[in-house]
């Protein structure tokens, strides 16, 4: 949440959590959301239980497969609100 507040991104501002660029970069379905949560990629971290390698992966607590589940359900959700 905290590089990502009301759905922008304060790291890279084109890769926000808006519906545009959930589109864009093809995470418009909730498996590839998922994927990206619980995996990583570029400069985002994975939050998954079994996240590897290590250096792709959090160093805070990971989330359980139904947490990243409800996680990316959630995105999803707020991005068709706008973030509102």
């Amino acid at each position: 949440a905290g590089c990502h507040v009301r759905g922008g991104n304060v790291l890279q501002s084109n890769k926000t959590l808006l519906a545009p660029d959930l589109e864009r970069y093809g995470l418009k379905d909730p498996q590839a959301l998922y994927d990206l949560i619980y995996a990583g990629k570029g400069k985002m971290p994975g939050f998954g239980e079994t996240c590897a390698p290590r250096g792709q992966c959090t160093f805070g607590p990971r989330l359980s497969d139904g947490e990243v589940s409800d996680l990316a359900a959630f995105v999803l959700e707020r991005a068709a609100a706008g973030w509102e």
